[in-house]
């Protein structure tokens, strides 16, 4: 078998031929390089999968609401309170028809579900709003910067309390060239005047 499938990446073909392993080594491995047998996934859950979205003015969210002996629909009572409302068999169609729960004898359901989860739309100016504040938050998180009481970033004399800092006209090199070693011998401390 000298053709091999493209998919498979030239690398991974030349690093077989490196390790001089057999091309008829396990049966596994013909059927990757055979180029007839077509890699096709048949396990991904296609029931939380929305095959095509009929109303594009939303964004749609997998909510988590609990039925059964302990019924629990507190995250969707608080999107409800947000904005959110229950996705329609008029918003979206479904990979799997095994999510439309109730379907009325014109196929429409205001019930999607996925096991414990609740399918949920929003208008998109909020979702958008919402992604918004998420990322900001974030931002704020990996850059942080604190604030001072009139809303202005605050300095180091704010950040270090306790600590003495000032300015200096002294370049780098020559406040490192005051350091010196400490008594145990691992650390710079630097002398600073008072």
């Amino acid at each position: 078998m000298s053709d091999f499938d493209p998919a498979v990446p030239q690398s991974f073909i030349k690093n077989l031929r490196d390790s001089e392993t057999s091309i008829n080594a396990s049966e596994e491995l013909k059927d990757l390089l055979n180029p007839s047998i077509s890699a096709q996934q048949l396990s991904p859950p296609l029931t939380g999968q929305i095959k095509k979205r009929l109303n594009r003015e939303n964004e749609y969210y997998w909510a988590r609401d609990r039925n059964g002996q302990d019924p629990d629909h507190s995250r969707v009572e608080e999107l409800r309170y947000m904005g959110f409302e229950f996705a329609t068999t008029k918003d979206v169609e479904m990979c799997s028809q095994d999510t439309v729960k109730g379907a009325d004898d014109k196929g429409f359901s205001n019930e999607i579900r996925s096991g414990d989860r609740r399918l949920m739309k929003v208008p998109m100016r909020l979702w958008r709003e919402m992604r918004k504040a998420h990322n900001l938050r974030a931002i704020q998180q990996t850059y942080p910067q604190g604030r001072g009481a009139e809303g202005s970033p605050m300095g180091v004399g704010n950040t270090l309390p306790g600590v003495r800092t000032y300015l200096s006209e002294e370049s780098v090199e020559q406040i490192r060239s005051r350091a010196t070693t400490g008594e145990g011998g691992n650390a710079s401390v630097a002398r600073v005047p008072k």
